[in-house]
């Protein structure tokens, strides 16, 4: 019993490092790709392009252009860079050491 009751506290004990973990990555990427969209949004703007003529450009539904653009959600790289190249743009990533 006792190894079963140490087995359930590491367990929960891994689960709540994992949680802090997962929190504090999800709202550092959160922020990056915010800073990231706000300035393709102001490419876009540069350039006079409008989100349907974007979405014909890459194939990403107008509907989720616009879900894009406001920053809801994490976008993948892949459509980060589709929609870079539309603007004939592209994305440069770099590894750092942690701040």
């Amino acid at each position: 019993m006792i190894e079963k009751d140490a087995y359930k506290a590491e367990k929960e004990a891994r689960e709540r490092r994992l949680m802090a973990y997962s929190d504090r990555i999800q709202n550092r990427m959160m922020a990056a790709s915010s800073e990231i969209i706000d300035e393709l949004v102001a490419e876009r703007h540069r350039q006079n392009v409008t989100q349907q003529e974007l979405a014909d450009m890459t194939g990403i539904l107008p509907s989720n252009l616009a879900r894009f653009e406001k920053a809801t959600r994490i976008p993948t790289l892949v459509v980060l860079e589709k929609y870079a190249a539309a603007l004939g743009k592209h994305l440069e990533l770099r590894l750092v050491d942690e701040e």
